[in-house]
């Protein structure tokens, strides 16, 4: 993942955390097992759970938002022109802006 963080960023667990993120951002399965263990490990399963679940949530929101085809606020809109051009998303048929009456 570019733009990947060095070290805990102040938070406790936090480069397990950031691992863990990157490599279900990556979806590569050996790194998202070898990371869901390290966070294990340091962290025990109440942190891995709460870690998953908040991840999976911003995954949900996000479809639901996406799917309903609710609209960026102006501010989020203007600053992630660029990469919504670079992977496309603008092109998503859930990001269509279609007249409702």
């Amino acid at each position: 993942m570019s733009g990947s963080v060095d070290g805990d960023g102040g938070v406790l667990h936090g480069a397990a955390l950031v691992r863990l993120v990157e490599a279900m951002w990556d979806e590569e399965p050996n790194e998202m097992a070898a990371a869901r263990e390290a966070l294990l490990e340091v962290a025990g399963p109440d942190v891995l759970v709460d870690a998953v679940a908040v991840s999976a949530n911003f995954h949900m929101m996000t479809r639901v938002a996406d799917g309903t085809g609710t609209p960026l606020d102006p501010e989020t809109d203007q600053i992630s022109l660029s990469l919504r051009a670079t992977i496309g998303v603008d092109d998503f048929a859930s990001r269509r802006h279609v007249a409702i009456d």
